[in-house]
């Protein structure tokens, strides 16, 4: 049975990552609040723009209904523990927020590998300046605007009408707009766009490829109550739970909306009042820079050693070497479905037709869509059960890292398949990932002072049990892994000696092939963490009757 949600009181970057719904461009506002009293007013004059989950019309969606279409601009808020302290909510309420949430991102920096590169003091000014205590620049509210485009791939005319109206209200008495264009004209955003391409007619398309040139945000989680119950069971594959007779189920609520039941079937202790917390959620914003030039080059360098040695082609040797590190080839095949070059060209053949069915400027038919269904599928239900020593994708393979499906069962090395009990450490790991890369999309461009990279936001229930442990102990260590040290090849803090093992079948005859002193790809460049209320908490924070007794 399908679980209800109150979708009108549940903020809609939870229930949707923009960009896959048609929002290829992101603005980012960080204010400060000075007193109580303009904070509050501030978020009762945001409130009724808040952008919720109810449902919009879509074209894979099987009953349209009355549904309303989506809007052109999109608002969410959120709000650090600093920034509800400021509003003045009650020491009680403050007090029981968890540990990592009133700490903030800084002070947590080798949890999150924050050193180095990544260390503070190379950060943006904007998320350095509360860390070196500037007055006046604490962060205590983000504000993210997602808006759709026009054909030409320019944003729709909303995004800078709702620009101008949130930078006026920010500037007012009592608040500092720490990022956005000034009304001189000085500043500038913090600001996301997904990569579009032009269609044969001559519109451009949104294209879900990163800077690194992997087409990225494919396994996004699905949980209970995020769709209805025939889309659900359509984007559950892959992307849910995996149940004891091999099917796929959503996860628990719980796992991304507090005040639900979790994965452990509890609902996890909250703050006072009780229903504070319920239907909101915690969200890491994380600005990644992307070393393009740097990642390319060393690819190059490994491609030609492992050409030469295997006695393929260079351009063969890059792609394969690029599709271990990630578990991906660029397009998002995984490697569970085409786990060589050669497969991967089959596969190509076999979906030749998908090119066109997804750039299709007009509507699909029954039979595109259900074949881009089909193809969808291929991308993302996969499982590692009968790859455990990870000749297919690396064990150390970024998305093997990120998302370890069934391969932390302990009982999947049995035949028996009664025997197979599920992840349950794994399905309490994982994340919601939002957000869109920043920076111009150049290809040729190796210089790696330019900005460009990824706005990570991950959205989960429990910060540290949820991302925190995936980037501690799956990105930057190895132990679950069997692979001691090591970290992720493409998001991990790279020391001085770093490696990458692809492994070889053991009952073949080639070797494991060692990439050998990993240099830093990717580089923190500032976050923070935040709440993400429920529009009814949201409510109580603006009218200031928050009351935990």
């Amino acid at each position: 049975m399908s679980k209800t949600l109150d979708l009108r009181d549940i903020q809609g970057n939870i229930v949707r990552a923009y960009g896959r719904y048609g929002f290829p461009h992101a603005r980012y506002f960080l204010f400060h609040i000075h007193e109580a009293v303009a904070g509050r007013r501030f978020l009762a004059a945001l409130h009724p723009r808040v952008t919720t989950s109810e449902r919009w019309r879509h074209a894979w969606e099987d009953d349209h209904g009355n549904l309303p279409a989506p809007p052109p601009v999109t608002l969410n808020i959120a709000l650090t523990w600093q920034g509800l302290r400021v509003l003045d909510l009650p020491t009680e309420t403050l007090s029981q927020f968890p540990r990592e949430f009133i700490d903030g991102m800084a002070p947590r920096k080798h949890i999150l590998t924050d050193t180095g590169p990544s260390g503070h003091r190379h950060w943006d000014p904007v998320w350095r300046a509360p860390i070196e205590k500037e007055p006046g620049r604490d962060i205590h509210v983000l504000v993210t605007l997602n808006a759709r485009m026009l054909p030409d791939g320019t944003p729709v005319p909303e995004l800078e009408e709702m620009t101008g109206w949130l930078r006026d209200l920010g500037a007012g008495d009592g608040m500092t707009l720490l990022t956005g264009h000034n009304k001189d004209g000085s500043g500038d955003y913090q600001q996301g766009g997904a990569r579009l391409v032009p269609r044969g007619d001559g519109t451009m398309m949104i294209d879900a490829q990163e800077h690194f040139g992997f087409e990225d945000g494919i396994g996004n989680p699905v949980f209970a109550g995020q769709y209805p119950p025939q889309v659900e069971a359509r984007r559950v594959k892959g992307r849910g739970k995996i149940m004891p007779d091999q099917t796929w189920a959503p996860l628990a609520t719980g796992e991304f909306l507090i005040g639900h039941v979790d994965e452990s079937q509890q609902i996890p202790f909250s703050t006072r009042p009780p229903r504070f917390m319920f239907n909101g959620t915690f969200l890491a914003f994380r600005k990644l820079h992307e070393n393009v030039g740097l990642f390319h080059d060393y690819v190059d360098k490994q491609a030609a050693i492992y050409a030469d040695v295997h006695g393929v082609p260079q351009e063969e040797a890059r792609l394969t070497l690029k599709a271990k590190m990630v578990g991906r080839w660029p397009n998002g095949v995984p490697l569970m479905a085409a786990p060589t070059y050669a497969d991967m060209q089959r596969f190509d053949a076999a979906w030749s037709d998908i090119p066109a069915i997804r750039n299709k400027s007009g509507a699909r038919t029954t039979a595109e869509q259900a074949r881009l269904d089909a193809w969808n599928e291929q991308m993302i239900n996969f499982k590692y059960r009968d790859d455990q020593v990870g000749v297919s994708c690396p064990i150390s393979a970024h998305i093997r890292r990120g998302n370890m499906r069934d391969m932390l069962d302990p009982r999947i090395a049995s035949a028996n398949p009664r025997d197979w009990t599920g992840s349950a450490l794994t399905n309490r790991r994982r994340i919601l990932r939002r957000g869109l890369p920043y920076g111009a999309f150049e290809p040729d461009n190796t210089d790696d002072r330019t900005e460009r990279g990824v706005i990570f936001i991950a959205i989960c229930a429990n910060l540290f049990r949820q991302f925190e442990f995936v980037l501690q102990q799956w990105m930057n260590y190895g132990l679950d892994l069997n692979a001691g040290n090591d970290t992720c090849p493409l998001l991990g803090y790279h020391q001085p000696g770093s490696k990458f093992m692809i492994q070889a079948d053991p009952e073949g005859e080639d070797t494991p092939w060692v990439m050998n002193e990993l240099p830093q790809f990717i580089e923190t460049r500032g976050g923070e963490y935040f709440f993400v209320p429920s529009l009814n908490t949201l409510n109580m924070i603006a009218l200031g009757v928050v009351d935990p007794t």
